[in-house]
């Protein structure tokens, strides 16, 4: 006996789920593009700085070497700009960040400085650490001006006689801040002597001797203040001895 096969029967795929298999991975496919063009930051257009107190964007912008035409087109090579105005002599923290909509977000803070320091014919701005932050270029308004004859290096002003007078005026005008828009400029002469420039209430001198210090603060501080009450104008203020002797 011989056993024939039953008929094989050939199997097609069924044209019903043709079509929604191959709309689905249509589908598929264009919410991947779809999700790949959302994910995809758009080019940089536009830069915008945050946390800025004296300095200015356009000299950040120059600072980093954008030309002007590159603010018309897309921002290249701003992955290395967080380095660079890092080592700013001016910023303490920078941080770059990159949105979707093309904006470059430079967030800043700024060193503060506290005296402008006159040597020579250079005018520097320093900060608390004694660390320049400019040199014949300064940005902070209302600063007072300390002169004398102090070596400056390694982007620091040095030696003991700034610093002691610049920590000794720094505890005076904390002490007595109405001094900080009284006085313009405190002076180291060559003999030695210091010297204090009044801008207000009027222009005048002050003699302090050889000595810098608190005592010689409150005693221009008192001598002001009587000198204000009574509404006197003087052009000189000696507080070389006991007593405050003004002209």
């Amino acid at each position: 006996m011989v056993d024939i096969p039953e008929e094989i029967v050939e199997k097609r795929p069924n044209r019903r789920f043709i079509v929604p298999l191959v709309l689905l991975a249509s589908g598929v496919m264009g919410i991947g593009f779809l999700f790949h063009w959302v994910k995809s930051p758009k080019p940089i257009q536009k830069i915008v700085f945050q946390g800025l107190v004296v300095l200015k964007p356009a000299d950040l912008v120059e600072y980093l070497g954008v030309p002007s035409e590159g603010m018309n087109q897309e921002i290249k090579g701003w992955n290395e700009w967080e380095k660079k105005l890092n080592l700013h002599p001016r910023i303490k923290l920078a941080r770059v960040n990159r949105d979707r909509e093309g904006i470059l977000i430079i967030t800043l803070q700024e060193k503060v400085a506290e005296f402008v320091v006159h040597v020579g014919d250079m005018i520097y701005e320093v900060d608390k650490d004694k660390e320049i932050l400019s040199e014949n270029n300064v940005l902070a308004d209302h600063l007072i001006v300390i002169s004398g004859s102090f070596p400056i290096t390694s982007n620091k002003i040095q030696g003991t006689q700034f610093s002691d007078l610049s920590s000794e005026l720094h505890s005076g005008l904390e002490s007595y801040p109405a001094l900080k828009t009284r006085i313009s400029e405190v002076s180291l002469e060559q003999d030695g002597d210091y010297m204090i420039y009044l801008k207000s209430p009027s222009h005048a001198k002050v003699f302090l001797g050889n000595k810098f210090d608190l005592y010689q603060i409150r005693k221009l501080y008192a001598a002001l203040s009587f000198l204000e009450s009574e509404n006197i104008k003087v052009s000189t203020i000696d507080l070389r001895g006991e007593d405050a002797v003004y002209h």
